[in-house]
Parts: structure tokens; sequence; C-alpha cells
């Protein structure tokens, strides 16, 4: 046991070095169709497109599933996702909204117990993965109905009128670009730095690529998995309460479709389905190529039934390629 205490933190150490950095093929590659994208949009429609106000406007769009995404990225690399994230999304903002609308508590108490209640749902389903040993995809589509279920039932059609002390923590600009972005920019290169540089973040790597041997090595692979749903909740919640702030209104829908565009984005990003690879900048570069695609199809002025057909594509493309790479990677000549 010792033996194997020693050597498998070292077994399974190069792929997390190998994917903890920005800059790899896949990433550079999807940089380089952002920006054919961008040139390609910006000649067709130079007057809608190529606007610092429509430039705002796709920051201010995909900041909160760039929240969303940097916990996908943690969860996909220990080998784990959740389909609750936009349940989760839309039950703490009107929970949130609820409690200072109709409960009278102060912001601060709202935003806090907002924020625990979005943690508790991540804690619910790391338990219903890890301690009842529910596969995720079952597990967490399960307390994604669940959870917007409960939403529905607090705030109903929606909870308007929030109290302006709590919109300006998300409508107030920066250059030109509002809160939501900086929030973004902040959790991204949080856990870009906790995934790459600290030991404790680093054992998802190890899970993700083998659980367990991570698990023999001495690393406790459940409550690390906990944790991880536990983060994952927290940053659905605080992306949910950023959006009615930002809106001045709870909307118990408003969550609604975000897991299939950030598990899209995940896996453009980098992630595997099987685990221990991938990046936060990654998951934020794929988060950024949607909201792009997306802000295209909406100065084309195609409708919105579109969007959702072409991510759908879009995932589904995105899982082959990572199916490919994944069998060429098992070829003897590239062990």
């Amino acid at each position: 046991m010792t033996e194997m205490t020693a050597a498998a933190p070292s077994t399974l150490a190069p792929p997390s070095r190998r994917w903890r950095l920005p800059g790899s093929p896949r990433e550079l590659g999807l940089v380089g169709l952002i920006v054919v994208t961008c040139v390609v949009a910006a000649a067709i429609y130079p007057r809608s497109f190529a606007t610092f106000a429509n430039f705002s406007a796709v920051m201010r769009n995909l900041a909160l599933d760039g929240i969303l995404a940097s916990g996908m990225m943690l969860l996909f690399v220990g080998g784990m996702f959740d389909l609750s994230v936009g349940a989760t999304f839309s039950m703490v903002g009107v929970l949130t909204g609820w409690l200072m609308k109709v409960g009278g508590l102060p912001v601060p108490v709202a935003i806090a117990i907002g924020l625990a209640a979005g943690t508790l749902a991540g804690l619910v389903n790391g338990t219903i993965a890890t301690k009842v040993r529910v596969n995720p995809l079952i597990g967490t589509l399960a307390t994604m109905g669940i959870y917007r279920g409960v939403a529905v039932l607090i705030g109903g059609p929606g909870i308007n009128f929030l109290p302006p002390s709590f919109s300006r923590l998300a409508q107030t600009s920066l250059f030109g670009i509002q809160a939501p972005f900086w929030l973004m920019l902040a959790v991204v290169a949080a856990f870009q730095y906790l995934l790459a540089h600290t030991r404790f973040f680093r054992q998802y790597y190890y899970i993700g690529n083998n659980a367990k041997a991570a698990q023999l090595s001495g690393i406790n692979v459940q409550r690390l998995h906990l944790i991880g749903f536990g983060i994952m909740g927290f940053l659905a919640g605080l992306a949910g309460m950023t959006f009615a702030a930002r809106i001045g209104t709870s909307v118990s829908i408003a969550g609604d479709g975000a897991e299939l565009r950030v598990i899209t984005a995940v896996i453009l990003g980098g992630a595997s389905l099987t685990g221990g690879r991938g990046s936060v900048v990654g998951s934020l570069i794929g988060v950024v190529f949607i909201a792009l695609i997306n802000n295209v199809l909406i100065v084309a002025s195609v409708s919105s039934y579109w969007q959702s057909i072409i991510i759908g594509v879009v995932l589904v493309l995105a899982v082959a390629m990572d199916a490919i790479v994944g069998r060429r990677s098992l070829r003897p000549g590239n062990a």
C-alpha cells in the first residue's frame, strides 16, 4: 500500500500538467474560430455587429454562463457533471427576490441565504451522486425538475421591483461594461489558479484520470466530489441572483437552457466526458464562442428556435471530437 501511495500521484500527474495551462491546440483552434467569426460578421453586419454597444451586450450576456462554466469545468475534471445548474440558477434568484420583497429581509441577509441555498442544492446533488451512488445523469436530472418546481412555487411568474440597492450591485458599469462581466473574470481567474496551482484542487485531475487509483493513493474521492458539487451550487446561486439584480426582477425560468450552453462550452473548451482534462480558461473560451454564435444569429434576425438547434449541433460535434481524440490517445503510438 505504501508503494502504491507513492506511485499513484506521479502516474496521474502528467495529464493535469498538460491541460492545466491555457494554450492547448483545442483552445487555440477555438480562439482562431472566434476571430474568423468576428471578422466575417463584422464584414457582413458592420453597423450592427461591429459596435461597442453590441460588444458590451455580448460581454454582459456571456458573464453568467462564464460563472457557471467555472464550476462545471471543476466537476468535469473530476469526472462528474450537473444538469441542474439552470434550475438552481432560477431557484436561488427567485428565493433571494422573495426574501427581500415578501420576507422584508435586508439585502445582505437575503443574499447570504440565497448563496447558502445554492450551496445546499449542490450538496444534495453531491450526496445523491457520491453517497447514494446514483448516476449523476439521473440524479441531477431529477433534482433539476425539483429545483425548477420550487422556483415556480416561490416566484410564480416573477417577482418585480426588487430593492434598488440590490439591483445596483449588478447594474453598475466599468468602462461601459456592467458588473457581471467583471465578476465573471474574477471567478474565472480564481478557479483557473486553484485548478492549476493548488495541491487540493489538482487532486480533481487525479480523480478524473483514475478514481480508483486516486482513492488508493489516499485521496478522499467522495469528499472532493461532494465539495465540487457544493461549489457548483454556490456558483449557480451566485449567477442566479446576479441575473435577478441586473434586470431588477426574479424570473422563475431564468436559467432554463443554461445547462446545455454551459456543458457545450466546457466540452468545446477542452473538457473530456471521462474526466481528467480541461482548464477554466478553456471553458471561458467555449462560453465566448457560444455567446458569439448566439449574438450573430440575433444580429442576423434568425429565429431564437434556431439558436437551440445550433447549440445542440455544436454539442454533438464537440462530443464526437472528444471521442475521436480519446480513441487516438489510446493507440499504442500515442501513449
